[in-house]
């Protein structure tokens, strides 16, 4: 290699790689968010947390209608606030992640560059191609992730012997979250055993261990609690183990203590080590085993958990430990001469590259799906919905809008509603997006429901995404009242023509025009004077000047959800049809039409004035 080039590389190529893995992990998870592919639970949380804390309300989120520290400790957050009076936006915390990410390689470079300058940037290279790192930065934004650069800075702290800097680190962390008192104990366990400071390792021992379970199990259940008559930490599940109190947990334990300790060795657990070993050169960490130490409790009783994410070490939960365990490959170079480190560093490199390969979520990475990334009309279509609500308006969404919606005063995911669905306004439901924390048949079952009762106003409505506007202004709609089979009576009907961006527009005006080969939405208003006395079925038809049929759609009220055998007396429905005109129909006037016909014998079911087919409006059909 060129001198110069070579040169170059050794002064600032740390500084180009970190960023270039600032500038993609911002993208990409700015991107997923435009796609509507974010997980948004705790991220919209923590952003309306954020959002509140400018306001007055320190923490707050209406997700728990309490403080985030009923989920977690991490009062780093509040820090957040006065970027925010910047920059009120919530991509703003995909930005810091992926900075704060490239910092802490950047601080862990340092400290291999301190006696390998020319190796420094190589070691540099694989942490930022490790596939954990990358499942951190794509996967969600988490407290315990932001916390990754501070224990980096720690962990270099530590190595340089600059006590002041190493506490400063831990503090950061530990206001991320709970489990980095772990972390901090762990580091004063290191300075007891290998350093021979008590000074500083006792207080730190003993601060970080009590910290932890003092928080874990009393702290934040007490002070904090989620729920009502919570008595013990919220996340307590994820170990796995049964039961609602400190006592039940305790005795189902002991009765098969063997039950996390099999998770350690299960196959499961093996997996998870060698994904997380391999792209660190396997055994590169041991050769440096004392740094090993302070990642080895978190690494264990993460193992030992029944959750799923944390038991595979998935997502965020590396955050915690993979900087103790890079710190650990730096110091097994730093401890060996120049020949030994260069060979090291090559085994670094094809851990890392085989592990790319093999299971990166990054581009080229084994398990990147560019799917999640590309912004589809579809999502275009999803973000005029999410405009299309008030900033003031109190709003339930599904998962994968909240993140859209955080920024106001109340928001809940759908349907986890503290104050009650029928406290909230506005609702934004997607027949086809992660229906988390509901299963897809039932959002569909909501949705088919918010369209059957006519106390929610259908303001936006274009390939099964909705918002519905609870108890809002009715739509232009046409009247009719009239009566079928002296039990049925049609009040109103309203006709909204799909646009050239697929949005249903509504319209009164007569003749109402209808593009040939396009989409409309037709809502009849009924309301029950009596029991029908059987099942009815109802005709929605266009016609054209000359009588003939070119859209027709025959169902059961409520697209069959709601059949006239349940009616009972004064009720009121919506009965939504979709009806596409045909392209080979003539240009000209038509006629939308409804009829009414006994569901079993086919017979017709007249209206009050003797008529078996009634018009509704006048269309007019144009190229």
């Amino acid at each position: 290699m060129d001198q110069r080039l070579l040169g170059w590389w050794q002064d600032y190529g740390a500084y180009l790689l970190a960023a270039i893995f600032a500038g993609v992990f911002t993208c990409l998870p700015i991107l997923q968010f435009h796609a509507f592919r974010t997980l948004g639970l705790d991220f919209a949380e923590l952003d309306q947390a954020i959002w509140n804390t400018l306001r007055g309300r320190f923490l707050y989120s209406t997700f728990h209608h309490f403080t985030v520290f009923s989920n977690h400790f991490s009062p780093i957050m509040a820090l957040f606030a006065p970027l925010y009076a910047i920059w009120s936006d919530i991509r703003l915390l995909h930005v810091e992640q992926a900075i704060g990410l490239a910092a802490a390689g950047l601080i862990l470079y340092k400290a291999v560059r301190s006696r390998h300058p020319s190796l420094a940037p190589w070691f540099l290279l694989a942490f930022y191609l490790n596939p954990a790192l990358h499942e951190m930065a794509l996967k969600e934004f988490r407290p315990v992730v932001v916390a990754v650069p501070f224990v980096a800075l720690a962990s270099y702290g530590l190595y340089v012997h600059k006590r002041w800097l190493m506490l400063l680190g831990l503090v950061l962390a530990m206001m991320c979250k709970e489990n980095l008192f772990l972390v901090a104990g762990m580091f004063g366990v290191y300075l007891i055993l290998f350093e021979r400071d008590w000074k500083w390792g006792a207080p730190l021992a003993v601060i970080g261990w009590v910290g932890a379970f003092a928080l874990t199990l009393w702290l934040l259940p007490t002070l904090f609690p989620g729920w009502p008559d919570q008595t013990v930490y919220e996340q307590m599940d994820y170990l796995g183990i049964p039961g609602e109190t400190y006592g039940e947990i305790w005795q189902n334990l002991t009765r098969a203590p063997w039950t996390p300790l099999l998770r350690l060795v299960d196959r499961d657990a093996l997996r998870a080590l060698w994904r997380i070993f391999l792209p660190l050169g396997l055994v590169l960490p041991f050769l440096a085993s004392d740094w090993v130490l302070i990642g080895l409790p978190s690494i264990g009783y993460m193992l030992m958990a029944g959750n799923w994410g944390m038991h595979q070490l998935r997502g965020w939960y590396p955050a915690s430990f993979l900087p103790a365990l890079f710190m650990s490959v730096g110091a097994a170079l730093t401890r060996r001469d120049r020949l030994w480190a260069r060979w090291l560093t090559v085994g670094l490199l094809c851990g890392t590259i085989l592990g790319y390969v093999l299971y990166s979520p990054a581009p080229l990475g084994g398990k990147y799906d560019p799917s999640l990334y590309r912004v589809t009309p579809r999502d275009h279509l999803s973000a005029q919905v999410v405009a299309a609500v008030p900033p003031g308006g109190r709003v339930a969404a599904q998962d994968p809008y909240i993140t859209h919606l955080s920024q106001r005063e109340f928001v809940y995911l759908y349907p986890w509603i503290r104050i009650g669905a029928e406290n909230v306004e506005y609702f934004v439901l997607d027949r086809h997006a992660n229906p988390y924390p509901s299963s897809p048949s039932e959002i569909n079952e909501a949705i088919d429901n918010m369209l059957a009762d006519p106390s929610f106003v259908v303001e936006r409505e274009a390939d099964g995404i909705y918002l519905f506007h609870q108890r809002g202004e009715h739509l232009p709609a046409i009247p009719v009242q009239k009566v079928a089979g002296g039990s049925m009576m049609l009040d109103r009907v309203e006709v909204a023509a799909r646009d050239e961006q697929g949005f249903y527009q509504s319209t009164d005006g007569e003749p109402i025009e209808l593009q040939r080969g396009g989409q409309v939405r037709i809502s009849l208003y009924w309301e029950a004077l009596a029991p029908p006395i059987a099942e009815r079925t109802v005709s929605v038809r266009i016609a054209d000047a000359h009588g003939a049929l070119i859209a027709l759609q025959d169902n059961q009220p409520g697209q069959g959800n709601k059949p006239t055998s349940w009616w009972q007396t004064g009720w009121q429905l919506r009965d939504v049809y979709y009806l596409t005109v045909s392209p080979d129909a003539q240009s000209g006037q038509a006629s939308l039409d409804v009829l009414v016909y006994d569901s079993h014998s086919l017979e017709m079911v007249p209206f009050a004035d003797g008529s078996e087919v009634i018009q509704l409006c006048e269309l007019n059909l144009v190229q």
